[in-house]
């Protein structure tokens, strides 16, 4: 029927040689002898793609097992193409390739994105306001310093009330004593939920070491008695204030540490802590709160007003002994005449004291003495001038609208 129509398979070339298009590949038909594929052999002959025994895949046709084929260099397998057996992947071509690099770097470019963020998140949360013990002791000493009562009381365990926990009063505070060189340490311990955490700072002239005890409330941390508890019960001060907000109504009041400034509404006192210049320099459950009322400047000017008030009356007199025409005044002289005495009262009262009555702070004990002179006609001397040493002990009350001295 004519010549036999041989099979012409294809292979990859070997680098460097250009070879036919693997898309190009003659198709197999039967030869003259009937065999598919089998040049010029006779039917049953193993032809291309039907390997008889002996054969390897991989290796020449009818080669020994382990023995490359021919025109391939030993460990390197013919590289199938696509289209041909076994399903291969198309080619790369090198926009593919670049789309590839593209896609890669966006989503490690996301991954960094995404590990920036949570490391972010985490740093945030570990050294923020209350994220750890530490972090709470150096946000609230901080806060105290720059006058943030907010701040403050945000890494704090909330006192039962706020109203002395006040930006105003706090900076008061710090005008009077300030806190400065803050030195915040690692825990001394940390259970996970207690913690105890040393602190040391300047406040005012004063060094502070104190211990601070924090308690964890969900993922913050909470400085314990950041508020100090004073109790304001028995202060025997009439109208007592701190800072110059009115207290009388409290029995127990809540404050930053630092200095205090006590008072009253009634502005003739004024308090004096009978601890002097200490104060608490950190937080406490308690602090002992004593003082002693004592006259401002202004109720001592209305003292002295009172007893001058007093001193011109009893200067009117015209008896030797003054109580005679004016009840309540206690100098006299020998010697004079009654009706002729012209009294001059005294101008210097240092020799006078002033005292806050312990059971009433609004009545004032005065005590001390005077000097007093006086011109007479005599009864029976050439004497006409005396003087008399008067000693004075009376009260002025200050609650009145118009306080007077009350001689006893």
């Amino acid at each position: 029927m004519g010549r036999d129509r041989k099979a012409v398979v294809s292979y990859p070339n070997t680098p460097g040689q250009q070879g036919p298009n693997p898309y190009d590949q003659t198709q197999l038909g039967p030869s003259a002898g009937g065999q598919y594929g089998a040049p010029g052999g006779q039917y049953g002959q193993p032809g291309y793609g039907a390997p008889g025994p002996g054969a390897n895949y991989g290796g020449q046709y009818g080669a020994p097992y382990g023995q490359p084929a021919q025109g391939y260099p030993q460990g390197q397998q013919p590289q199938q193409a696509w289209g041909g057996g076994g399903g291969g992947l198309p080619p790369q071509t090198g926009s593919g390739r670049r789309k590839t690099i593209l896609w890669i770097t966006i989503g490690a470019a996301v991954l960094v994105v995404a590990l920036v963020v949570t490391l972010v998140l985490v740093v945030t949360r570990d050294k923020g306001p209350g994220g750890s013990p530490q972090a709470a002791v150096q946000t609230y000493l901080e806060a105290l310093a720059g006058g943030d009562a907010k701040k403050a009381l945000s890494v704090m365990k909330t006192p039962p009330s706020e109203d002395l926990l006040t930006d105003e009063i706090l900076k008061k505070q710090q005008d009077i004593a300030k806190i400065t060189e803050i030195d915040v340490r690692e825990p001394d311990t940390d259970t996970g939920t207690l913690a105890v955490v040393k602190a040391t700072y300047r406040f005012g002239d004063r060094n502070a070491d104190i211990d601070f005890r924090l308690n964890k409330s969900g993922d913050e941390w909470q400085i314990d008695d950041g508020a100090i508890a004073l109790s304001v019960e028995n202060l025997r001060i009439p109208q007592p204030t701190f800072f110059g907000v009115d207290i009388s109504d409290e029995t127990k009041i809540y404050v930053f540490p630092g200095p205090q400034d006590w008072g009253s509404a009634n502005q003739n006192i004024t308090a004096e802590n009978s601890n002097g210049r200490e104060f608490p320099l950190g937080p406490g459950a308690f602090s002992y709160v004593s003082l002693d009322a004592v006259l401002s400047p202004k109720g001592k000017s209305t003292v002295e007003t009172a007893v001058n008030n007093y001193l011109t009356t009893c200067a009117t007199s015209t008896q030797p002994r003054a109580a005679t025409d004016k009840p309540g005044c206690s100098q006299s002289i020998f010697g004079a005449q009654a009706g002729t005495v012209r009294w001059t009262k005294p101008t210097d009262l240092s020799g006078l004291s002033y005292r806050l009555d312990y059971s009433d702070p609004s009545s004032v004990s005065v005590n001390g003495t005077v000097q007093w002179s006086a011109t007479y006609v005599p009864t029976y001397s050439s004497s006409t001038s005396s003087t008399d040493t008067d000693y004075l002990s009376g009260k002025v009350d200050l609650s009145a609208s118009t306080p007077t001295f009350d001689g006893s």
